[in-house]
């Protein structure tokens, strides 16, 4: 029986963290979604930050190997929901230090502490994606 209580009080715990994470990334700003379908028609639908950049936005894989991320450079051609209105984009996905060195500053300026937090806790390889409007 402690077992079984221990194990929920574990399970619990948790479920608390994740959802107080998910808050925290919420609260800290602007929360959108990203349409992408792989050339096998598999969606995906990753909730992302985002930031204005004119005439541009951009949003980031907060590591190279999100299985959206390969399916995004198979179509490039994405629809982002934000504020309840969505628009297609043609996204380019940039790797190189320097651009992801000036988005990664505008993330932090953006989202403030919990990008800081993010970055702190989390081992990450960030990687930039450039969205033009269609």
């Amino acid at each position: 029986m402690r077992v079984i209580g221990k194990t929920l009080r574990i399970l619990l715990c948790i479920a608390a963290l994740w959802f107080g994470w998910t808050a925290f990334g919420r609260s800290a700003g602007e929360v959108v979604t990203l349409h992408v379908s792989s050339a096998q028609n598999k969606d995906y639908y990753p909730r992302l930050w985002v930031v204005d950049a004119r005439p541009y936005l951009w949003v980031r894989a907060e590591r190279p190997d999100r299985d959206w991320l390969s399916a995004l450079r198979e179509r490039p051609r994405v629809k982002l929901s934000r504020g309840g209105r969505s628009a297609r984009y043609q996204a380019a996905v940039w790797e190189r230090p320097e651009v992801s060195e000036d988005v990664d500053a505008l993330f932090r300026e953006k989202y403030g502490l919990a990008d800081l937090v993010r970055e702190r806790l989390f081992a990450r390889q960030t990687v930039p994606i450039r969205l033009t409007p269609r």
